[in-house]
């Protein structure tokens, strides 16, 4: 039986017919009423309309103990006029002098008291509209969409923050505890054109000196995994009401200073001004055209440096604005953190020049996007990216979708791509159950060279239990040696299969019991096998828990192993066959200290075994300290160690000569590519190692893997400050200090896949260091709703220190002492960009 009937039949088991609507009977109600007056957006509520409206009450607790009563109570309301829907909360407190007021950046989440509104106005049941105001009339506002839970996002929030509406809060603290007011424009949020609207709806209270977290509808933790947004109460009583074009148009200007070092030792200096803009236009009330010309994302924190010694590519998160807005559709998940779309990449060789999003939703279901962009220098396009995506809503809550992306580059060597597949997200059993996957193929040309097209394909499936106090997981993963979506998406390894299951449990249901508050864990175990080779890639397994404490400690425990009955790397050798691996274990361990305080530690450890005696240690310290109300400092300390790991050093490649052997002046150049060869006097150990293998050419030359027992040594010191004079006024310093280095030492030669074969006489050195200290200062003033003034001084100093492969008499980089290396970053010629960006935001 193909996939692709499978995939037809469970549609068919999950659609409405067979998986009954997932609103309960008893699904909480909340009643809208229609405005008679005007409303005055002042944290008073003092209006009549207000005390004539339906109140949301009776709050749960979801922190510290689930299902408990409030020690706080709340009661929120709901208008409605024209124009807008008007949320006012008020949240008593019997202890208002304790309110934690706050001030902090717009959409970053900070310990104070918050208000949080969910809204599902498309009424689909995965995707809700947030807006939070805390007591200090900071304000955040971001989008859920998916079914599982997160813990959150780097903001702090549940929800993405990268979303941005223009909308009216005013809060205000009294004797009884503290008032929100929200104004909320229909033009921010996507709804139908029907009559009557049913929304849903959800609410949420944070008071963190209390470490508590109250819902209007409380989705319990086991719940979580099977759908947030599914669960919310139901907003009725909205009448009349029509959608409403947004239309935004943002221009900006920039001006830039760049000092860098020209001539050694010597400053230069180029300064440059420049437009652009943003445009958002409502096409209709659920499309929205999205669109940037000439963009500039200089206010954005740089990427931090590290030390990636693995043979994979290391993937940052995205956090340009225009790529981080409204891209929940153009998701489409492989495996292992692959994606078919991985923004980063453009931009990335070119500036942007422009790009433009299309994206909405149709009455029957249909949500859609299309993305297209062009990069180039001096405005000359050279490179041009597209994506499609379609996703269809079956039932309430399971999913069906495609996507197809475009990649072609004239620049250089032309090359065209296009990869392109399926996705579903089936649901059954009242959202119990879940059958997810997805199935794509890659294409990739470049016309014109001669060279033949690289054609592959990936699978994926589970089959999980996403709703109880046991859950359960599994899955199934085919990728092809030829699969490869990394012009426009992301892969860090292709030419496996894996199979993978495991379960979690909520201990004592998610109650408390002897020590702690609540505690989970999960145990997962997965088994690989090389798609080209058919070799074992090793079974493994991996534990992690998670603890609560009843004086609010935060624990995890985790453990990992690899390779335990054997198994091969067909990737560490970069393209020259398998090696067997060692067996290998990993443990880590955390804990956050109270999280109640104004102040807490997270101090956490990872050691790592290998079967062959060596050893990795990781060491690290985060603390975080809320100074005052308007200033919050922390720190990240990371130390990381390793003692003996075999690990792959280069690729070399020897040549026979009348008297010995000689290694190419080159490392991982194969032995047509390299221009000469260096004798040397291996000792006699060559002859013995190449006789039990085949030489790479009629020469006799051989091209081999070089292992080594590595030593490294890493420091990471990164320091944040936020400074927050007002809620639209803040200054946000962040500075990393990192210092890495290494030595290889003991080299052999991989003989064949299973064996390593030691060479005393290895002529060459693979020492190394790295340096990098970067920081970034930015003042941020929203002088009105939408429209900001940037002002931005970035510096970094990189240095690597790699002595010529040869030099073995100069002393190794890798005998500096760790201070030493820490303050040689400081001699590095600094990069300064000094920057100021002005936006100004239009709406209609």
């Amino acid at each position: 039986m193909s996939i692709l009937t499978l995939l037809l039949s469970a549609v068919l088991l999950a659609s409405p017919t067979a998986d009954p609507d997932p609103e309960r009977p008893d699904a909480r109600v909340l009643t809208a009423q229609p405005i008679q007056g005007a409303i005055n957006v002042d944290g008073r509520l003092d209006e009549a309309d207000w005390q004539t409206a339906s109140i949301a009450t009776d709050f749960q607790q979801f922190e510290p103990n689930e299902g408990a009563q409030p020690s706080q109570r709340t009661e929120v309301r709901i208008l409605y006029g024209g124009t807008a829907v008007y949320i006012g909360a008020m949240l008593h407190d019997t202890e208002a002098g304790k309110i934690m007021k706050t001030l902090g950046r717009r959409d970053e989440a900070n310990q104070a008291d918050w208000f949080i509104a969910a809204i599902d106005s498309y009424f689909d049941k995965k995707t809700a509209y947030n807006f939070a105001v805390n007591a200090a009339g900071v304000q955040a506002d971001g989008i859920y969409s998916g079914r599982s839970s997160g813990g959150g996002n780097d903001d702090g929030f549940s929800f993405d923050t990268s979303w941005d509406a223009v909308w009216d809060s005013s809060v205000r603290v009294t004797s009884e505890g503290w008032v929100v007011e929200m104004r909320i424009p229909y033009s921010m949020l996507r709804f139908s054109e029907a009559e009557v609207q049913r929304w849903g709806i959800n609410f949420q209270r944070i008071i963190p000196r209390l470490s508590e977290t109250n819902e209007w509808v409380l989705i319990p933790r086991h719940e979580l995994r099977g759908g947030r947004v599914a669960k919310y109460g139901i907003l009725e009583g909205l009448a009349g009401i029509a959608p409403r074009r947004n239309m935004q148009v943002t221009p900006y200007t920039v001006s830039r200073m760049l000092t860098e070092e020209g001539d050694p030792g010597q400053l230069s200096r180029n300064s440059t001004v420049d437009v652009g803009g943003d445009l958002k236009i409502g096409l209709s009330s659920n499309v929205t055209l999205d669109a940037t010309i000439n963009p500039d994302f200089g206010q954005v924190e740089a990427d931090p440096a590290e030390l990636n010694l693995s043979a994979f590519e290391t993937f940052f998160p995205e956090k340009r604005p225009f790529f981080t807005e409204g891209v929940q559709i153009f998701r489409y998940e492989l495996d292992r953190g692959g994606s078919l779309l991985y923004t980063r990449r453009i931009g990335a060789n070119a500036p942007i020049i422009g790009a433009t999003k299309l994206s909405g939703r149709t009455g029957g279901g249909l949500s859609f996007g299309f993305f297209g962009a062009a990069t180039g220098d001096e405005f000359d396009p050279g490179r041009y990216y597209g994506v499609g995506r379609l996703q269809q809503q079956i039932g309430n809550i399971s999913t069906v979708g495609g996507m197809l992306t475009f990649y072609d580059r004239s620049v250089d060597d032309h090359r065209r791509s296009v990869t392109g597949g399926m996705d579903w997200d089936l649901r059954f059993k009242n959202n119990k159950y879940k059958l997810d996957g997805q199935v794509s193929a890659t294409h990739r040309m470049e016309p014109g060279s001669g060279i033949d097209p690289e054609s592959g394909f990936a699978l994926t499936t589970g089959f999980d239990k996403v709703r109880g106090v046991w859950n359960f997981a599994s899955g199934l993963t085919v990728i092809s040696d030829a699969f490869n979506p990394n012009d426009l998406g992301r892969l860090r390894r292709n030419n496996y299969t894996n199979l993978f299951a495991g379960f979690s449990h909520q201990i004592n249901g998610g109650a408390p019991f002897g020590p702690f508050r609540r505690g989970s864990a999960g145990l997962y175990f997965s088994n690989g096998v090389s798609y080209r080779e058919r070799l074992d890639n090793g079974f493994g397994f991996f534990f992690r828990s998670d603890w609560q404490t009843h004086g609010f400690n935060e624990i995890e425990l985790g453990a990992r192993s690899d390779y335990l009955f054997g198994g091969y790397d067909v990737t560490e050798t970069r393209g020259l066959g398998p090696r067997a691996r060692p067996r290998e274990l990993n443990v880590e361990f955390s804990i956050t200290t109270d999280t109640r305080r104004k102040w807490q530690l997270e101090p956490e450890t990872e050691i790592e075994f290998f079967g062959d005696g060596g050893r990795a240690y990781a060491f690290g310290l985060d603390a975080e300290w809320n100074v005052s109300s308007r200033v919050n400092l922390s720190a990240d300390v990371g130390v990381g160690r390793e003692n003996g790991v075999t690990e792959w050093a280069s690729n070399e490649s020897f040549a026979p000569i009348a008297d010995g052997w000689a290694i190419g002046e080159t490392s991982r150049d194969a032995p047509d590519e390299v221009e000469a060869y260096r004798a040397f006097d291996d000792g006699g150990d060559l002859d013995a190692i190449f006789a039990e293998m085949e030489p790479y050419d009629e020469f006799g030359r051989f091209y081999v893997p070089v292992f080594g027992e590595r030593d490294t040594r890493s420091m990471d010191l990164t320091l944040r400050s936020d400074i927050t004079l007002s809620p639209t006024l803040s200054i946000q310093l962040y500075g990393q200090l990192f210092a890495a280095r290494g030595q290889y030492h003991d080299f052999s030669l991989l003989q064949d896949r299973d064996t390593l074969t030691p060479i005393d006489a290895y002529p060459k050195q693979h020492d190394f260091s790295i340096n990098s200290f970067q920081t970034n200062t930015v003042l941020r003033w929203e002088y009105r709703p939408g429209s900001t003034l940037f002002i931005v001084w970035s510096q970094s100093r990189r240095g690597d220190d790699d002595l010529d492969a040869f030099d073995l008499a100069t002393r190794s980089p890798f005998r500096q002492r760790s201070t030493d290396q820490l303050i040689d970053t400081f001699d590095i010629f600094p990069t300064n960009v000094f920057l100021i960006k002005l936006s100004y935001k239009f709406l209609r």
